[in-house]
């Protein structure tokens, strides 16, 4: 008879790390300005990526935006709408002046982290 084939091994972590990396450079600003985050390695757990991959995605999602519930009270309730309005745009003012801030504090750690596990995975590959 003839020799049976033995299937491909398929190794889906190498194709979960390919399409981590495919998503960070669509969705990221930080791709935009050139940052770019390990998505594997052999000295860290899949766990440990993925959480990189995790806050690559969502440090710059802290934007809040104005929701002001409608007012019923007859005569005066489109003035206290308004009033509501505008308080809860400077209070929002406020936030995301605040909320930049922390983008910025969260881009400089996750750039850190990510310069670090690089270095890391580095030193492994020349310790072997």
């Amino acid at each position: 008879m003839g020799e049976q084939e033995e299937p491909e091994i398929i190794n889906i972590e190498d194709i979960m790390q390919e399409i981590r990396q495919q998503i960070l450079a669509k969705q990221t600003t930080l791709a935009k300005q050139g940052g770019q985050f390990p998505v594997s390695g052999e000295r860290f757990s899949p766990e440990f990526y993925e959480h990189l991959f995790q806050a690559a995605l969502a440090y710059d999602q802290t934007q809040v935006k104005i929701h002001v519930t409608p007012h019923k009270t007859p005569i005066i309730g489109p003035i206290i709408q308004w009033v509501r309005y505008k308080l809860h745009e400077l209070v929002l003012f406020y936030v995301n002046k605040s909320a930049v801030q922390q983008m910025l504090v969260n881009e400089h750690l996750l750039q850190a982290i990510s310069i670090m596990s690089q270095e890391l995975e580095r030193e492994t590959r020349k310790n072997e």
